[in-house]
Parts: structure tokens; C-alpha cells; sequence
């Protein structure tokens, strides 16, 4: 294996890219990523201190667009397909809430309706009971009259 001496600028480039995409980007992190990438994990020492210098500026700098690009559009495309099934699934709900609602709103106006009329039947009920009352104490009277009951 050939000595390989990373340079500072590809450290802190892949460092500040790492930060772009994930700002709780580790030490080992960054070390595993320059192996993978440059085939060189560069002295631990030197990594970390740059590691700590680019994460205590707190400045999270934009990542490469190239290289993310693809992942992070199979990302927004996962995201999209979850939003759009999570906005059907709410219209479905809110539609049989709304046949729910109407359906109750139509059970109850219909019970409504009903005791109304047998109210109203009830009232020309009344009124037909005491009519007839009327006529039975009317015809009590004459009855009592024609026999020459005067007690009653």
C-alpha cells in the first residue's frame, strides 16, 4: 500500500459536505467516508482537528448538488408518493365522514318529522275527545230532562 497523504481541502471538502447533508456527522464518520471515497482515512489526529474545526464554525455549508442529487430526488419522490397516498387516505376519511353526517342529519330530520305529525295528531285527538265529551254531557242533560231528573 502506497503511503497517500490527503489533502486539507478534500478533508474539509468532504467534511462540509457530510455537514450539508447530516449536521450530526461524527468523527469516525468522516474518517470512513475519505477511506471510501480517496482509498486513504488520513491520520486521525489531523482529520479530527479539522473535523472539530469545521463543526464548531456551526456553519453548515451547502453539499455538493452532483453526487446527492440522485438519492436525495429518490428521496422527494418517496416523500411525494407518501404525502399524496396520506392525502388520499384523509379525503377518503373526510368523504365517509360526510356520508356519516349526512345520513344523521337525514335520520334525525325524518324522526323529527314524524313527532310533529303525531303531535298534530294528536292535538285533533284532543279536540275530538272533547267534542265528543260535550256530546256525551249534552245528551246526559236531555237524557235526565226527558226522564224528569232534575239531580243531575
Amino acid at each position: 500500500m502506497v503511503n497517500y497523504k490527503l489533502s486539507e481541502q478534500r478533508i474539509r471538502g468532504t467534511c462540509r459536505e457530510l455537514l450539508g447533508v447530516d449536521g450530526a456527522l461524527s468523527g469516525r464518520r468522516l474518517r470512513a467516508e475519505l477511506l471510501r471515497r480517496f482509498g486513504a482515512a488520513g491520520k486521525t489526529e489531523r482529520v479530527f482537528r479539522i473535523w472539530r474545526e469545521e463543526t464548531a464554525a456551526g456553519v453548515v455549508p451547502i453539499p455538493s448538488v452532483a453526487p446527492a442529487l440522485p438519492r436525495e430526488l429518490r428521496e422527494w419522490r418517496q416523500r411525494l408518493l407518501a404525502a399524496e397516498s396520506a392525502a388520499a387516505e384523509n379525503l377518503a376519511r373526510a368523504q365517509r365522514a360526510e356520508y356519516r353526517e349526512q345520513a344523521h342529519q337525514e335520520h334525525w330530520a325524518a324522526e323529527i318529522d314524524r313527532l310533529r305529525q303525531a303531535e298534530g295528531n294528536q292535538s285533533e285527538a284532543s279536540m275530538t275527545i272533547r267534542h265528543l265529551q260535550e256530546q256525551v254531557f249534552k245528551l246526559s242533560r236531555e237524557l235526565a230532562a226527558a226522564r224528569g231528573d232534575s239531580t243531575v
